[in-house]
């Protein structure tokens, strides 16, 4: 299965990577308060100068992050990255 690599973790190219919190310890990892597939609707950042927000649902109870890094672009700010599942559904 195909992979790009940001930050050192590898996200799938096709469909959404799930990730342990601890794997994200230098990542910013943003949660709106909005439920949404199992968990809430939220965004990551890699500790990347200069790189976008990237789409995620947020599952604190399982500890675990799915990113969306399959999508085309990244985001301006995490509210635009969270505003991605209004429009695209659960993917």
């Amino acid at each position: 299965m195909d992979k790009k690599e940001i930050a050192q973790l590898k996200l799938n190219v096709a469909k959404p990577t799930r990730l342990n919190m601890k794997q994200l310890q230098d990542w910013v990892i943003w949660q709106f308060p909005k439920p949404h597939d199992k968990g809430y609707c939220g965004a990551v950042h890699p500790p990347v100068e200069k790189y976008g927000w990237l789409p995620a649902i947020v599952q604190p109870e399982k500890n675990e992050i799915y990113i969306h890094g399959h999508v085309a672009d990244t985001f301006d700010s995490p509210e635009s990255a969270a505003d991605y599942f209004a429009t695209n559904g659960k993917d």
